[in-house]
């Protein structure tokens, strides 16, 4: 028996080393960046938006996607053309999605020192299954105007839940519960959404403290996702073995005790878009930015601040 125990002892330990081990599957870094990209085009057809997304030609052109001289990739909206007399006027951005797909098992990591931010602006890093709802969407970093505090989402079918507040304490997450109903058709597809403490985890907060790291782990317990601000950023974060099991609690963390993840996930495209306009950030005008949304489309040096600067995104799987 004490024998037996000390196998079965060693084996789950072995077992939860093995989980803990990650392998690099995809890296997306330096020149070749943009390379495994797909990059939609034309208007955003999900919200009442003031955008007209660029081919992957026309971005390189306009100079909408680039790597600089740190071998940071530059995703960013465009910031010379004056649309002050066309009141069609939609400003050019980007939109493109990867053609490798994330799945359970998987830990995505991605170091940023900036991210859009302004008046108008509604920028996200996130990930979407093929088929929307069904499948899924994680929204890791998204906000809008001048927000300097990230928020992280999940929008699903009608089922899947974060824990109540009661159900909730600071071994979970260390974020702001805002919403529970993941359901799309919910509140206009808020999602359960939960706002992250830090005043420098988005936009221009973020920017000027050197930016952060965001980490999200998918696997069999549901998702959890971390904000490391640049001097808290782990050691093992950017290396090739990862291990999140020696990280702090996580910033917000979807647990399958109330979201049943393997029926409401499934693989999921990874994406960054700018838009401008539309219906979050309409109603989240007022009172940070003056005026109407619209107002602010037309003239150009309302962008010069939305661009994202990534030096790197990574996905492991383990």
């Amino acid at each position: 028996m004490y024998t037996l125990g000390l196998l079965w002892l060693a084996a789950t330990f072995f077992t939860t080393l093995a989980r803990a081990a990650f392998t690099l599957t995809q890296n997306y870094q330096g020149q070749s960046f943009f390379d495994a990209w797909t990059f939609l085009s034309g208007v955003d057809g999900n919200s009442s938006s003031n955008v007209l997304y660029q081919t992957r030609e026309q971005a390189l052109q306009k100079g909408l996607v680039s790597v600089n001289a740190a071998g940071h990739a530059i995703i960013k909206m465009d910031n010379i053309t004056d649309g002050t007399k066309n009141p069609t006027f939609g400003r050019s951005s980007v939109y493109i999605l990867s053609n490798a797909t994330v799945s359970a098992g998987s830990l995505v990591i991605m170091d940023a020192t900036a991210m859009p931010f302004g008046c108008s602006v509604w920028p996200a890093f996130w990930m979407q299954g093929q088929v929307w709802p069904a499948d899924g969407e994680i929204d890791i970093a998204e906000n809008v105007n001048l927000e300097t505090k990230n928020q992280y989402a999940l929008h699903t079918a009608q089922g899947c839940m974060h824990p109540s507040a009661e159900q909730t304490n600071a071994t979970l997450e260390t974020g702001t519960l805002i919403s529970t109903d993941c359901f799309n058709e919910t509140n206009y597809n808020q999602g359960c959404l939960v706002g992250d403490p830090s005043p420098n985890s988005f936009g221009a907060g973020f920017k000027s403290t050197g930016g952060g790291a965001f980490a999200t782990l998918w696997d069999d317990t549901g998702f959890k996702i971390w904000f490391f601000p640049r001097a808290s950023i782990p050691a093992d974060l950017s290396s090739d073995s990862p291990n999140p099991s020696g990280w702090s609690t996580p910033t917000a963390s979807f647990p399958t005790s109330a979201c049943d993840t393997p029926n409401f996930f499934g693989p999921q495209s990874i994406i960054f878009n700018i838009n401008v306009c539309g219906s979050y950030p309409e109603s989240n005008f007022n009172p940070s930015c003056p005026g109407k949304c619209q107002d602010f489309v037309g003239v150009p040096s309302n962008y010069d601040n939305a661009y994202f600067e990534v030096s790197y995104l990574r996905v492991f799987t383990g």
